[in-house]
């Protein structure tokens, strides 16, 4: 019994904690879905361009009055390095499936005349561009843009889909009739890069030495609101 007194005592080896398993409670974002497609210029361009306010406006042969009602309330927003306007003509089941190319020459006749009238709007927002460089009419002949945007079948009416900076949308529409309303959602959309913007400012001016900084303005003041007429 003494001798058991003095002798090592045999041990067991700890059993190592496990590891708790954590569970994450916020799923995480779905993948952001990009939206290409070939304009009436031959240009394959992405309708949901990352750091970009966009419009896409989806109309037909019965919408163009009110689409271009909707053009004319956003002329005061182009030329803006935040925002850009693309337009979708849906074709399917018209007769411009049959003359294609008279059908596209025409849309780029009538870009060729806007973007006269742009002009003055772009240099407003300091845009000395040429605005018929940034303008954007898709002609959808088979289907191929329009169902990817939710159109899967024609409408009469004046559509639109509003895509955020980071791509994603923001706001549908599936009747747009009140072109004040539209201007003022879009409105609010680029005021919030705006306003992201000037936060950063305002932060960087309390750095000491940040006031010889001169970042460049990519989101410029919004110029004031125009109110639309009233469609009949």
């Amino acid at each position: 019994m003494a001798s058991c007194a003095f002798a090592s005592p045999i041990s067991t080896p700890a059993t190592p904690p496990s590891t708790p398993v954590v569970h994450s409670s916020t799923a995480p974002a779905p993948p952001i879905r990009k939206f290409r497609a070939v304009d009436a210029d031959n240009h394959n361009i992405l309708l949901n361009r990352p750091g970009l306010i966009t419009l896409v406006l989806g109309t037909n042969e019965d919408s163009q009055d009110a689409a271009r009602a909707a053009g004319r309330s956003l002329y005061p927003l182009q030329g803006r390095p935040d925002f850009q306007l693309i337009v979708v003509v849906d074709l399917r089941d018209s007769i411009a499936t049959w003359v294609p190319s008279v059908v596209t020459a025409q849309m780029r006749s009538n870009l060729d005349h806007e973007a006269i009238a742009l002009k003055p709007y772009f240099l407003k927002n300091g845009n000395k561009s040429d605005p018929r460089s940034t303008s954007y009419v898709i002609p959808d002949f088979s289907g191929t843009i329009c169902p990817q945007l939710g159109w899967t079948e024609s409408s009469d009416h004046l559509r639109a889909v509003l895509f955020g900076a980071d791509s994603r949308e923001i706001e549908r529409w599936d009747k747009v009739d009140n072109m004040t309303t539209l201007q003022t959602d879009v409105r609010s959309a680029i005021q919030v890069l705006v306003d992201m913007e000037q936060a950063k400012a305002a932060a960087m001016g309390k750095t000491p030495g940040s006031k010889l900084l001169q970042p460049q303005t990519a989101h410029p003041p919004l110029p004031p609101l125009v109110p639309q007429p009233k469609p009949n």
